[in-house]
């Protein structure tokens, strides 16, 4: 069976992250106000794996019902999420997203804590190659740049902003000024990501046949 086109908000952490983290407690609050499904998978798994996670989540989705599904992708969940956007047609907002992932994880090789639990991960060299291939394979960004709202913050200290900002300069932005990696005002941000849901579930996903 197919599901039906009720709305739903899935959220994609980031490296190191976890379904619990700050703004996915935040995230699952705003979806449950939305009167929307909420969902949050575990990315901590090899590159190939969390990307093939999320699209099991997405494939089953009719065309409807993907447009009423909201991706909302944090640092490294952004890039996932952008893929998402381009294979699955779902709107999506990215939070500080990572485009370029390939380039921090040799840094990262070994076996890593994830933060606010006690749980591990081990980061295997090959994922840089992983990521590369996946976004050789698909791109880390939307058809219709209209179908992701990018949200950054100006002092991130962990990612280059300006990176983000002009590889999705056609996508409508929001700036957290002098915020960090976090996004401690991310709360702020939802009725903004919210109204940019309501808009874009409406419009059907581009076609570039």
């Amino acid at each position: 069976m197919v599901p039906s086109a009720v709305d739903r908000v899935v959220y994609l952490h980031g490296f190191r992250s976890s379904p619990a983290s700050a703004k996915g407690r935040e995230l699952a609050a705003a979806a449950a106000e939305w009167n929307a499904d909420f969902s949050a998978p575990d990315l901590n798994l090899s590159p190939r794996e969390a990307d093939a996670l999320v699209g099991s989540l997405l494939s089953p989705l009719s065309a409807q019902a993907r447009r009423c599904t909201l991706l909302v992708g944090s640092s490294l969940g952004g890039f996932y999420a952008l893929r998402a956007a381009r294979a699955y047609g779902c709107p999506t907002a990215v939070v500080n997203p990572c485009l370029m992932p390939w380039d921090f994880v040799p840094q990262q090789v070994g076996l890593q804590t994830i933060f606010g639990t006690n749980r591990t991960i081990m980061v295997k060299p090959g994922f840089a190659d992983e990521f590369r291939e996946l976004a050789a394979e698909m791109p880390a960004a939307p058809l219709d740049p209209a179908d992701a709202l990018v949200l950054l913050s100006t002092a991130d200290e962990t990612l280059d902003w300006h990176i983000a900002d002009r590889a999705l300069r056609d996508s409508p932005k929001v700036l957290s000024t002098e915020d960090d990696h976090r996004m401690q005002r991310f709360a702020e941000c939802l009725p903004a990501v919210r109204g940019f849901f309501m808009r874009r579930k409406i419009v059907p996903a581009f076609d570039a046949r």
